[in-house]
């Protein structure tokens, strides 16, 4: 059996999507177990970053305050490191990091930043995942859970709000646990898909809407193949 690290930053994540996004994670292991794949992830702990780290980004709507992916890349690779330096019997060499807030990387010849929704990179053998769960949040689910949030907003708007909330929260696990999945077979050495497949990369969110939550005859072989082969991470 391989692990695949799971953690997530705490920074800007509301309880609800917290709690949201465990419960995918669970169904995420389910289906790898029902597929009979010999990988599950195992969850670390949470990250806080410090303020200091935070930049500002101005989009044609609004400046966002975010962390940019570099400083998220260095604390996850040091938190695999530490995992795999416990010599505790997991074989595990790869990590995955969800985020709240937009993912976005300075550009190092021009002054801009390029968006991303999840980003892979690898150091010496260590796999590094950062998905954004900012983008599969509906307009929607934000204005319910800020209608939720504020203590101005009357009863019967509360009401109405928690009644979209409960909808438009499964939209939001369902495109989550598309993106784990997604990621997942990244980790793995897929590549994207054209079929009926969650390799399928879309263009927009309606079209992952779209995606089923599973991967085509073709890709389950590569990665059944992938983890056959797949060897024990080494030591640090």
């Amino acid at each position: 059996m391989e692990f695949i690290g799971f953690t997530y930053v705490t920074n800007f994540l509301e309880n609800t999507l917290k709690e949201a996004m465990f419960e995918v994670v669970d169904e995420a292991n389910r289906l790898l177990r029902d597929w009979d794949l010999g990988v599950r992830f195992l969850y670390l702990d949470s990250l806080t970053l410090e303020p200091g780290y935070l930049i500002s980004v101005k989009t044609p709507e609004e400046t966002v305050r975010l962390y940019p992916l570099e400083v998220l890349i260095d604390f996850l690779d040091y938190r695999l490191k530490v995992e795999m330096e416990k010599d505790n019997g997991f074989v595990m060499n790869k990590i995955l990091g969800l985020i709240s807030f937009p993912l976005a990387s300075r550009n190092p010849y021009l002054d801009f930043y390029e968006s991303f929704l999840g980003f892979e990179t690898e150091r010496l053998g260590r796999k590094i995942m950062v998905l954004s769960m900012k983008p599969f949040e509906s307009d929607a689910l934000k204005m319910a859970l800020r209608a939720l949030e504020s203590p101005h907003v009357d009863e019967d708007v509360k009401r109405l709000a928690r009644r979209v909330l409960s909808r438009e929260l499964e939209t939001f696990k369902m495109r989550l646990l598309k993106g784990i999945l997604h990621e997942v077979g990244h980790a793995f050495g897929l590549e994207h898909c054209s079929g009926y497949c969650v390799m399928n990369s879309p263009g927009t969110m309606a079209l992952w809407d779209t995606r089923p939550a599973f991967f085509c005859g073709s890709c389950m072989k590569k990665l059944r193949e992938s983890l056959t082969f797949s060897f024990e991470p080494r030591k640090l």
